[in-house]
């Protein structure tokens, strides 16, 4: 049981440093509502001379770059479109969503993908980029459809069991709860680098996210 419980959560800390935005360079919806969330955004983080706050989400991104994602096993296979949000929970504390969209406008999902992270250390800065240390606490998988729940079960190798509408929580061990990124923030719009569990990243990804 301890090997599966720690082989589930590996997956699950390799599949948080999926790099699905830096792929979003063409297919984005002009026309679509701002990605949204449930989580509620509370408290504030200061990075340099800005303050982190609140909902960031990208754009919506659809078309060849959802089929992107479906062809390198990425997303599930009724993906038409995806999108991310980053959202501050309180003053050491932040969510990554990673959401799939069984439509092209980004309103109903298929399969959320969350990432719980708790005591942020903003450190060293090189210009506006700033070192960020975090804990992540939990990984929480949500899908809305059986094509959804067919194709996570069989990413994760048959280790876990989901049901479509209740969300399935991985506590991540202490051993692999180390995360390491890189942070820009503006009045409106936050950037971050690839996050990693054992350096910062020394580079941002190209996709925006817009505080909403």
């Amino acid at each position: 049981m301890v090997l599966i419980v720690g082989t589930v959560a590996l997956l699950g800390s390799c599949a948080k440093k999926d790099d699905t935005t830096t792929a979003a360079a063409t297919g984005v919806c002009t026309t679509c509502d701002p990605i949204t969330s449930t989580t509620t955004a509370s408290g504030s983080i200061t990075v340099g001379s800005a303050t982190l706050s609140g909902t960031y989400a990208t754009s919506c991104f659809t078309e060849t770059v959802a089929k992107t994602l479906i062809d390198l096993g990425a997303a599930p296979s009724d993906t038409k479109s995806f999108g991310h949000l980053f959202i501050v929970r309180g003053n050491d504390n932040v969510t990554e969503e990673m959401n799939y969209y069984s439509d092209s406008t980004c309103t109903t999902k298929s399969y959320t993908q969350t990432s719980v992270l708790d005591n942020v250390t903003v450190g060293s800065a090189s210009g506006s980029n700033y070192q960020v240390a975090m804990s992540e606490k939990s990984i929480n998988l949500l899908v809305t459809t059986t094509v959804a729940e067919t194709w996570l079960e069989a990413m994760y190798g048959g280790l876990i069991d989901v049901t479509v509408g209740s969300e399935y929580i991985m506590a991540v061990p202490a051993a692999l709860a180390a995360n390491y990124g890189l942070w820009n923030v503006s009045a409106t719009t936050f950037k971050k680098g690839l996050t990693d569990d054992t350096s910062y990243p020394t580079e941002l990804e190209s996709v925006d996210y817009t505080k909403q």
